[in-house]
């Protein structure tokens, strides 16, 4: 059993959902920062239609993320393989060859 850790701080994890955005008309996702999503477009009559998720305060995000921990143990011990893997790098580019290296080892 092999088990991959994605690594990263709570305050990126707070930065990545205080800047999602949605667009009610399209369901179009962006990020303010395109960390995940594209920025949203230069377009006036879209960003001034653009809204956030309640959940998507720092406050709520650091209680999510609390709970998770209070609820969830870490089960890493319980792998024959464990892989950490740094959350802020590209998933695509940085994260993946190394993703499909470890799982295929035996």
């Amino acid at each position: 059993k092999k088990l991959v850790v994605v690594d990263i701080s709570d305050d990126e994890l707070v930065r990545r959902a205080v800047g999602r955005r949605i667009d009610p008309e399209t369901h179009t996702l962006y990020h303010l920062e395109g960390l995940g999503f594209p920025r949203p477009p230069e377009d006036k009559k879209v960003t001034s239609r653009l809204t956030q998720r309640k959940d998507d305060t720092e406050d709520r995000v650091r209680t999510r993320l609390d709970q998770y921990r209070e609820n969830n143990p870490d089960l890493s011990s319980q792998f024959s393989g464990v892989l950490k893997v740094d959350g802020t790098k590209d998933p695509e580019v940085d994260l993946l060859p190394q993703i499909q290296q470890f799982v295929k080892q035996i």
